[in-house]
């Protein structure tokens, strides 16, 4: 998804009601120091993505997912593919460890905060890394996500060089096991 600086929230379907995308909502999130990770929306919490201006303050937000974690990525680099691998391939150790976002649903919404909750995004479809970084007129504000029932625990991962080509920015959720 592309971003042009706000913030993006992660939340389960039953907490979609509570956010507004309202200005005194949106300028809530603007105050969250950089640890925190979460707010609370309705009854439940949302994941906040604040983009890290460091990588670059607008961009794009590539999402990838497997049987086990979700991973949002924001990365600058060429080749495009080779930064975003190197982001999906880097190790979590040491990465902060934030909050709990629970998803009783199994519908997980990530959309930007500045929209409603009420927004009619569509299913995430698996595809291609994308080869460069371009601006794309058609790119969604929200996807929807189907994901076991439960707990996802968000890792962050700052401003990142792997290496002195690539930089990234990475955020990591992964289910919580009782």
């Amino acid at each position: 998804m592309w971003t042009s600086g706000e913030q993006f929230l992660v939340m389960d379907r039953y907490f979609l009601y509570a956010w507004q995308g309202e200005k005194d909502q949106v300028d809530a999130l603007a105050d969250l120091h950089w640890s925190e990770t979460a707010t609370e929306v309705g009854t439940g919490m949302a994941a906040v993505v604040a983009v890290d201006g460091a990588v670059k303050p607008e961009g794009w937000l590539e999402v990838f997912k497997n049987r086990k974690t979700i991973a949002i990525v924001q990365a600058q680099g060429e080749p495009y593919a080779r930064a975003l691998g190197k982001a999906l391939e880097y190790p979590a150790d040491g990465d902060h460890v934030g909050d709990v976002v629970p998803v009783p649903s199994g519908d997980m919404y990530f959309f930007s905060s500045v929209l409603g909750g009420d927004g009619d995004w569509p299913k995430a479809k698996p595809g291609k890394a994308p080869a460069s970084w371009e601006p794309a007129d058609d790119a969604p504000n929200g996807l929807r996500f189907d994901v076991p029932r439960g707990d996802y625990v968000l890792q962050v991962r700052w401003m990142t060089e792997p290496d002195g080509e690539t930089c990234f920015a990475r955020w990591l959720f992964t289910p919580v096991f009782v």
